[in-house]
């Protein structure tokens, strides 16, 4: 009570001060922008004392939308004339990998705020603000809430659901036409982070955006015979998709996204094969010329029969000439419409080999004096030619060069070790340069060392995964080698999956290969132009559903660039022949 009794005692202290000191708050509007009310501490004070009044109101219409919608945020009772910030609540997301050999162990959710946009309140502390939903992850939990310039927050706060958009950037063209999916507005949460994607019901793989804020795009290839195909996007945990999400329990970020927006359903027509012409595609239209040809001979014959006089001799040689033609004509038509001359039927083909890699940035030393080794370039595949360059070092000095890789197995993990490369005399300057290949091995970072040198000074170099198929046309039965070259050694970097004609059809990894993975696939289907495709995957983490979240083991990550270590991803076609 004696407590209540001093604390009421000191507010009157400060009014009767106030009171007698007009010029402190005087002086604070004197400086003031007109029509923006007082800023001085004075008016903070005031303004954060206002903030806790519950009487203020805030809202927003609509309620929901994809990343881009307008949306106006509204609000009452707020402090007159006053600026105000808008801010929207999110978080940051990433993998966490951790462990010897690294695995996936779950993810890293950090609460966070961004600002919105920012408006001015009326005489009767009234706004209303025209904003952007900003691109972020689909969540219904994003809370708008105003704050002050000084950053004290109003207690008020209106949700605002970003719900999951997708497009395709062509609807139709020939087989191997790549078909981009865009997406926004994608989850982070156990049920909300994996989008599964199936070409007319069979398996294609799986994207997510944990790392990208709920925005990705990725490519898929047209396969199949001309006519319409369906693309259809599920959510799933663990995978593949949830087919009736619309009868589950609510699951936070996903409770109003069913229906309509999950599943995403589209079409895509392919058209005919792109085929060069053919003799045989030339007889339907020389057999029309052969028929006209023909009529005209007929006309010029009947003219010669009404005619006996004049022109009859001019009229019998046109007359000859036409019967030539026709008889030409209709041989070689007749000919070329049974398909003769088929060195010419061969359909055009341009064999695709394509690579998606994210952008990966290799840490270099900083170091500037003393010892020193770069790598140019630094991000690499097997075979590359580099230029190993050093400087700082003693005069004339001899040194062995050793190369880093890795050694051991995913049961008793991984060891760094040096393996000798080469040796190098320094010049009188004491710096050398040398060029060589990148050796077969496994993927990830190698330092290039010299001697003792210290691990930061060391050359880096990041080797990157390369692939190649054996054939790229023949009969059903072709068996087609796929090599893969860079693979790496940990549980997220050792493995890739295939599709073929957008089924997925297995995986392989590379435990005990060093780097090196090959894969046989047998050529199948209907004679024409087939697509496969090489994935990277996740071959195993915790199983702990808190932990694993949307590593979807051995499934193909379409997002390569979502990838917790960023693996590459690559296309090839095939032509199958008769």
């Amino acid at each position: 009570m004696a407590a209540v009794l001093f604390f009421v005692a000191l507010l009157l202290l400060l009014g009767v001060f106030a009171f007698q000191h007009p010029d402190v708050a005087t002086s604070a509007s004197r400086n003031s922008p007109a029509g923006t009310g007082p800023t001085s501490s004075t008016a903070i004070f005031a303004l954060a004392a206002n903030a806790a009044n519950t009487s203020a109101a805030l809202h927003v219409t609509p309620t929901a939308g994809a990343v881009g919608s307008k949306i106006t945020v509204t609000g009452t009772g707020y402090p007159a004339n006053s600026p105000l910030v808008l801010k929207w609540s999110t978080v940051n997301a990433s993998w966490v990998v951790t462990g010897n050999p690294p695995q996936v162990t779950g993810t890293k959710i950090v609460n966070t705020m961004m600002t919105l946009g920012s408006t001015q309140t009326d005489a009767s502390g009234s706004f209303s603000a025209q904003l952007t939903a900003p691109t972020d992850y689909g969540s219904p939990n994003h809370a708008i809430q105003a704050f002050t310039s000084n950053g004290t927050a109003f207690p008020q706060k209106v949700l605002f659901d970003v719900e999951p958009s997708f497009r395709i950037s062509a609807t139709s063209g020939p087989v191997g036409t790549p078909i981009t999916v865009y997406a926004t507005g994608l989850g982070y949460s156990l049920y909300g982070t994996s989008y599964h994607v199936t070409w007319d019901n069979t398996y294609v793989g799986y994207a997510t955006a944990l790392t990208s804020r709920g925005t990705t795009n990725f490519t898929i290839y047209a396969s199949g015979v001309p006519g319409t195909h369906y693309i259809d996007i599920y959510q799933g945990y663990p995978g593949p998709g949830y087919l009736n999400p619309q009868q589950g329990p609510p699951s936070g970020e996903t409770q109003s996204n069913f229906p309509p927006l999950i599943p995403f359903h589209t079409q895509f027509t392919i058209t005919s094969p792109q085929t060069a012409p053919t003799l045989s595609s030339w007889g339907p239209p020389i057999i029309i010329a052969f028929a006209a040809v023909v009529a005209v001979l007929i006309a010029v014959q009947f003219v010669l029969l009404r005619n006996e006089g004049k022109g009859k001799g001019m009229a019998r040689a046109i007359a000859a000439i036409l019967l030539i033609v026709a008889v030409i004509l209709g041989g070689v038509g007749a000919v070329m419409l049974n398909g003769q001359g088929s060195a010419s039927q061969t359909p055009s083909y341009s064999p695709q080999a394509t690579v998606d890699r994210p952008h990966i940035a290799v840490l270099e030393s900083s170091v500037s004096s003393g010892p020193r080794i770069t790598v140019t370039p630094n991000i690499v595949s097997v075979g590359t030619n580099i230029t190993v360059t050093g400087a700082g070092f003693a005069p004339n000095a001899r040194l062995p060069m050793t190369w880093s890789t890795r050694q051991g197995n995913n049961l008793n993990g991984y060891q760094l070790v040096d393996l000798p490369l080469r040796n190098v005399t320094a010049g009188a300057d004491g710096t050398f340069s040398f060029a060589m290949k990148v050796p077969y091995d496994l993927g990830g970072l190698h330092f290039i060392s010299a001697g003792n040198l210290t691990r930061n000074s060391n050359g880096t170099v990041f080797l990157q995964r390369s692939a190649s198929i054996s054939a790229n046309q023949g009969p059903a039965g072709t068996p087609i080698v796929i090599t893969l070259l860079g693979v790496g050694w940990d549980y997220n970097t050792n493995i890739v999956a295939v599709d073929y004609d957008n089924s997925y059809i297995g995986y392989a990894c590379g435990f005990n290969s060093q780097g090196n993975v090959t894969v046989t696939v047998i050529a199948s289907g209907s004679p024409g132009l087939h697509t496969i495709d090489v994935y990277p995957a996740i071959w195993w983490g915790t199983s702990t559903p808190s932990a694993q979240l949307t590593a979807e083991y051995r499934y193909p990550l379409l997002s390569p660039q979502d990838h917790p270590e960023l693996m590459s991803s690559f296309h090839f076609t095939y032509m199958l022949t008769p």
